[in-house]
């Protein structure tokens, strides 16, 4: 009996003792679409559920998956292609949210193409061939009626500081760019010739990753957080003002207009129930595939594991965010 109770009050005290401990979340550079994240940590949403959380901040996708597959790490808020391959390495990696389900690129044209037909026979710049940037500009040129392997050029230019460089110093006449790049193109005289977003084009694009093994063994933490980030995405919808000082903060951004760009074209693209679709797997499975074959033969159900956020959403605690 005593052995019992013993064994009942340790039970107990587990979670208890987790929850006490900070919890460190890795995420990926100081982009716009980790705002509810900022939110959450900043204005103490964490807490209110019970966790004590640091956001440590890596400069590449890959790395932060490491750090989670490590431990140094419980939480991982990252682009989806990181995370997809490391599963298909064999990592124990999965996704319990996709808070952001389309691509949030913009199409960056130098000022005298006003038009679609004006991108042909010109240079594109992307980051390389099989990225993201690569998928985004062959998708929206197609939804143009253009051909993207016969009526342009793609150029493999590196990230978007160098992209934004390239097209500043004429080496290119177009390139993909998401916010707040795209906003600083804007201000030195570029045009958007359109939104990947506006297109209503759906891919999985960011999400927020756990070792398999640490949510089975800490399945109250792992719903804490989630509370945590989906009041983070409340917040963010019902608090302007606020929210964009937290974005101010985070990204060391003055320009007060490019700000408030980044808040609404973010509030507008994050769901409030962040479920990803089959069709933006599919998607990213396409890119994914470009530089490894094995990649088609990964199943969403491999990558997603959605009980805790359906548990949250069930329960009703979603909808009563935004009563």
């Amino acid at each position: 009996m005593t052995s019992l109770l013993l064994l009942v009050s340790i039970l107990l005290i587990l979670p208890t003792r987790l929850t006490a401990q900070t919890i460190r979340i890795g995420s990926l550079g100081l982009s716009g679409p980790l705002l509810p994240l900022w939110i959450a940590q900043d204005r103490s949403l964490f807490s209110q559920y019970g966790l004590k959380t640091e956001v440590i901040t890596f400069q590449g996708g890959s790395t932060t998956i490491q750090a989670l597959v490590a431990g140094e790490v419980k939480f991982a808020a990252t682009g989806s292609a990181p995370g997809a391959n490391a599963r298909l390495g064999g990592a124990d990696v999965v996704a319990i949210a996709e808070w952001v389900n389309t691509l949030p690129y913009m199409l960056i044209v130098t000022n005298e193409i006003d038009t679609p037909e004006k991108l042909r026979k010109k240079r594109i710049a992307i980051s390389r061939f099989g990225s993201a940037a690569h998928y985004a500009v062959r998708l929206v040129l197609i939804k143009m009626g253009i051909d993207p392997d016969k009526d342009v050029q793609m150029l493999q230019i590196g990230d978007e500081s160098l992209r934004l460089s390239a097209i500043k110093q004429g080496s290119v006449d177009a390139t993909v760019l998401t916010p707040p790049t795209n906003l600083t193109a804007r201000n030195l005289g570029f045009r958007v010739l359109t939104s990947l977003h506006e297109l209503g084009v759906q891919y999985s694009f960011d999400h927020l990753l756990v070792t398999r093994d640490f949510a089975t063994k800490n399945k109250d933490a792992v719903q804490r957080f989630l509370k945590g980030f989906l009041h983070g995405i409340a917040y963010m919808k019902t608090h302007r003002r606020d929210s964009v000082e937290v974005l101010k903060r985070w990204t060391r951004m003055s320009d007060l207009n490019a700000l408030d760009e980044t808040y609404r074209i973010f509030v507008e693209m994050i769901p409030a129930k962040p479920y990803g679709t089959e069709e933006g797997w599919r998607n990213l499975l396409e890119v994914l595939t470009a530089t490894n074959p094995k990649a088609k033969l990964l199943q969403s159900k491999e990558m997603f594991d959605y009980t805790y956020l359906r548990e949250i959403d069930k329960s009703g605690f979603i909808d009563a965010l935004y009563r």
